[in-house]
């Protein structure tokens, strides 16, 4: 009995054939990476491979206590580092093999090891993924490197996650922006193609980036579904430079006098503030940036300035000296996206803070 393909199918199949063995033939120094299908799934999403009998048992307690562990903040309520959904090892899709990270846990009893080992694989299944394998020949040493000497693995999809983000916002600029951020404050910084230059005064800019995203509704906690605003926004601000001024004491004193008279709220007589409770006030910490020192702040805001006016969410700035002009810029980026968790949104924001380079 004869066999019939459709044809269409079966034409499709050759040009998939076809297509890299010209792209071979035309002399083009290809590799294995080129001809990968790009990685897919959002960022901050982690699939785990593990077997049942780890999973099941202390090591995928560790496991589970380490990715839920609160991200850096601070946040209007606890987010935790990463999100995940686990796998046996021999089931994984074809979907599940595009996922941007994949960390793999497992015992390797073929081998001997002195100590766990972390193997950190680039681009294996996908372009633009990062599939790290912890394992060990010794189970209990294995559970006691999750437990105790994990951070590794966090600081490098974390660091994988920022690189990503860093080299996506260089790769499509907003021309208008980069151009007014060097004209202004002598820094070049890469914001999406899609921002708004809201407001540009000689010491000021504010940026906005709006989008939408669907919010599916959950009849069993009440909450409705609909479509609903994201807004990052990116603020700069600038001064002569001082050693005073290079203080966290200085630093939020000058920005809450510049969000104050620059940032109204929706509310007459509002505007953006900075929140100072105990339970979250901001965070300074000093670090290497562009070969000098800068200043991190990590805070919430909030509006203030009428009892009716309310909204609020995350911010990070950086605080720099930039030599060349002899000035300290502050670059702030915040968020304000009352119905989603926060976690990506600010990630994105600083890695917007992390495109700026010193205009030459």
């Amino acid at each position: 009995m004869a066999i019939h393909t459709n044809s269409k199918t079966q034409q499709m199949k050759y040009l998939m054939i076809a297509i890299p063995l010209l792209l071979l033939s035309c002399g083009e120094d290809l590799t294995k990476e080129d001809l990968l299908p790009e990685a897919t799934g959002e960022h901050g999403h982690v699939l785990v491979l593990m077997d049942d009998n780890l999973w099941e048992g202390k090591m995928g307690e560790a496991l589970i206590a380490k990715l839920d562990q609160n991200a850096k903040g601070p946040y209007l309520r606890p987010e935790p580092q990463f999100n995940y959904f686990r796998k046996k090892t021999g089931s994984m899709t074809h979907v599940n093999k595009l996922s941007r990270i994949i960390l793999k846990v497992m015992v390797d009893h073929d081998s001997t090891y002195a100590e766990t080992a972390i193997i950190d694989k680039r681009n294996y299944y996908a372009k633009g993924q990062i599939f790290l394998v912890i394992k060990d020949s010794d189970p209990n040493r294995l559970l006691h490197f999750i437990q105790n000497g994990f951070q590794p693995v966090v600081d490098r999809m974390n660091n994988f996650e920022m690189d990503a983000l860093i080299t996506e916002f260089r790769g499509k600029p907003n021309n208008t922006v980069k151009e007014q951020a060097g004209q202004k404050f002598g820094i070049e910084i890469s914001l999406p193609r899609d921002s708004e230059l809201k407001v540009t005064k000689d010491d000021f800019m504010w940026v906005k980036y709006d989008r939408s995203r669907n919010l599916i509704g959950n009849e069993a906690s009440g909450a409705k579904g609909g479509v609903f605003w994201i807004q990052e926004g990116i603020v700069f601000w600038s001064e002569p430079f001082s050693e005073n001024g290079f203080s966290r004491e200085h630093i939020l004193d000058k920005r809450d006098t510049i969000l104050k008279y620059n940032i109204p709220g929706k509310v007459k007589g509002s505007y953006m503030a900075t929140e100072y409770d105990s339970c979250c006030a901001p965070v300074a910490e000093t670090f290497d940036f562009l070969g000098g020192s800068a200043i991190c702040i990590r805070g919430l805001w909030k509006h203030a300035g009428h009892p009716g006016a309310f909204g609020g969410g995350p911010f990070v700035q950086y605080t720099i000296h930039n030599k060349n002009t002899n000035s300290l810029v502050t670059v702030c980026g915040y968020v304000y996206a009352p119905k989603f968790n926060k976690r990506e949104y600010i990630r994105e924001v600083e890695a917007m803070l992390n495109t700026i380079e010193f205009k030459s």
